[in-house]
């Protein structure tokens, strides 16, 4: 007799009641709902930084692979348009002085000559292009900065390529690049 009693209290016990499995659910339920949050969030940034950004990164080293092929001494190309001109540009600054610099990176003030201007795809447009809605095409501005060393003979190469729009109040990525080029 005494093992019946047993048996009973074990059945009692075993299992879990429909507010227990009730009130997990709500748990989970919760928790699950913050994590979608969290993903949102996490999705933007990806977008920003991720694609955006490398985006940047890969408009800034063509850029810098066009200045690059240029003369050392190169005074007139127009890189500021596809394909590079001939004339009415400053290809290379000519030949700077001793530490002597042309052009500027300073996303507030793009210099004429010094800056072009991308859509999303990486298509050039002009600076006040705009699409059917009437908002700007451009997505991404590159300038670029060359500066002479103290003989004239070395000079470095500066791109910034910067997203001139971002998700929410953050900073725009941006890319900066600086490559040297040598005079020999």
């Amino acid at each position: 007799m005494g093992m019946n009693v047993h048996k009973g209290l074990r059945k009692a016990e075993s299992g879990m009641s429909l507010i227990e499995t009730l009130l997990a659910m709500v748990i989970l339920a919760v928790g699950i709902s913050a994590m979608i949050g969290l993903f949102t969030v996490s999705s933007t940034y990806n977008h920003e930084q991720g694609n955006v950004g490398s985006r940047a990164s890969g408009f800034a080293e063509a850029k810098m692979e066009e200045l690059l092929s240029l003369a050392f001494a190169d005074s007139a190309t127009n890189t500021a348009v596809w394909p590079p001109a001939g004339a009415g540009g400053t290809g290379l600054c000519g030949a700077l002085g001793a530490n002597g610099s042309c052009g500027g990176v300073d996303p507030a003030t793009p210099l004429t000559n010094y800056v072009d201007y991308l859509d999303f795809q990486g298509a050039r447009v002009s600076a006040t292009a705009v699409d059917a809605n009437g908002q700007l095409r451009q997505f991404y501005v590159r300038q670029w900065m060359i500066q002479a060393d103290a003989t004239g003979n070395l000079k470095t190469i500066t791109v910034r390529t910067t997203a001139r729009r971002s998700l929410g109040a953050r900073t725009a990525p941006f890319s900066v690049l600086i490559s040297q080029k040598y005079n020999g």
